[in-house]
């Protein structure tokens, strides 16, 4: 099958708009407040037992690091020392990433498998990795840790620890200055950020910026840089005019379709490590730049609209309502731990783009294994069906699928937000 999103398009619809253009300015509205709420803010949006999480889970549950072999027993003591819980929100500060950041669930770089073998297969998973953040983003510091190396750092979406030299605290000026109401999206992945001739960092696909000016080939934009005393300073940077574009972008087949196609091929990154995405990552940064606000991870996204559940139907009953009811670019699938797009029809039967890991096999002795894609790929409903040791049904993502969310139009029933059953 193609991989390029584009192949895809229907040409009669390709340009229309996929929600009427007042309803998606006001979602955009809904998305800024959203986005720069950590700067209005004294007391967290994050409870302290979200804060205390990583700790409870991990304290009696080392693991293993990167290299297979076992944390320390004890090695979540020394974290919650430097941590120092008891003082959450006692002081906080607005702040601002200066670079591409990672939010840990605990204040340290060390990472944590449930098994040795990771060291060997390479798998690209860390239980310590929350997610991660494009450079410019609003955030609340929230505890600063013993050794100040550490900070508890959130947005509306996410918490999590970040090397204290990866932010900056943000003064009213420059909040003021930022926050002009002037926005663009780069929709070229890892854009340039140039300030002169030198490059400040590679922007990744769904990342916002304040709009200064634009020319013929470049667009002015206000960067952010950490100074001495860890203060944040406002650079004039620049991307180029086929890197951004102004938020939000029309929200039109083609539009999704031709962002997507930047991802298309992308490996797979647990919670944003090194730089990649996983699959509930790569939804969040392709429909940023429309101004749709969604949470981060795939079951919280697969309530981000109106929900309409699948899990009580056969199989076919599934595809049938999902041709039927689905609005192909805007309609999200989700099974329990994965969300993808659909995009369309491929001989009748759904089409997705989605980023995942691998696929399940099981042998004739009854080993299982599987299959490695680790990319951003379209793919049926049903990837690896022709592999003859393909371990059905767990391996079917049809057999698993839950529910659709329809982005753009609110819940059912107030009652019942979910719109299940």
């Amino acid at each position: 099958m193609s991989q390029d999103p584009l192949a895809y398009l229907d040409p009669d619809t390709a340009d229309a708009a996929l929600i009427p253009a007042e309803e998606q300015a006001r979602l955009n509205a809904e998305f800024d407040l959203q986005y720069f709420a950590p700067w209005h803010r004294s007391t967290p949006h994050h409870t302290p037992e979200l804060a205390s999480w990583g700790f409870r889970k991990y304290g009696g549950n080392p693991g293993y690091g990167k290299d297979g072999k076992p944390n320390p027993p004890d090695w979540t003591r020394g974290l919650a020392e430097n941590a120092r819980l008891a003082d959450y929100a006692k002081t906080t500060f607005p702040a601002i990433t200066v670079k591409r950041i990672d939010f840990r669930h605990l204040p340290t770089r060390r990472s944590h498998s449930h098994y040795p073998a990771v060291a060997e297969t390479g798998d690209p998973f860390d239980n310590i990795q929350a997610s991660a953040a494009p450079a410019g983003m609003p955030v609340l510091v929230t505890l600063v840790s013993r050794d100040r190396k550490w900070f508890l750092t959130e947005t509306n979406h996410l918490l999590g620890w970040v090397p204290s030299t990866d932010i900056a605290a943000v003064d009213p000026e420059f909040m003021k200055t930022w926050e002009n109401g002037r926005y663009v999206a780069i929709v070229r992945d890892k854009a340039p950020v140039s300030e002169g001739d030198a490059v400040l960092y590679r922007a990744p696909l769904g990342s916002i910026f304040s709009k200064i000016s634009e020319e013929k080939d470049r667009i002015w934009i206000w960067a952010a840089v950490r100074d001495a005393q860890g203060k944040a300073l406002l650079r004039k940077a620049s991307v180029s005019r086929e890197s951004a574009m102004d938020k939000p972008l029309p929200f039109t087949r083609r539009h999704v379709a031709r962002l997507a196609g930047e991802m298309a091929g992308e490996p797979y990154g647990w919670g944003g490590l090194e730089g990649k995405r996983d699959c509930s990552g790569m939804i969040r940064d392709l429909f940023t730049p429309f101004g749709l606000w969604l949470p981060r991870n795939s079951s919280e996204q697969a309530v981000a609209g109106r929900y309409i559940g699948l899990g009580n139907l056969a199989p076919a009953e599934k595809e049938a309502l999902i041709v039927r009811k689905g609005v192909p670019w805007r309609t999200l699938l989700w099974t329990p731990g994965h969300i993808m797009l659909y995009i369309g029809t491929h001989k009748n039967r759904p089409l997705i783009f989605h980023n995942f890991w691998s696929i399940k096999t099981r042998d004739a002795d009854g080993t299982r294994g599987r299959v490695v894609v680790g990319r951003a790929a379209v793919t049926t409903l049903q990837p690896g069906s022709e592999l003859a040791n393909l371990d059905r049904p767990r391996a079917d993502r049809l057999f698993s699928l839950e529910g659709m969310v329809l982005l753009g139009e609110p819940p059912v029933d107030a009652a019942n937000p979910e719109g299940k059953p």
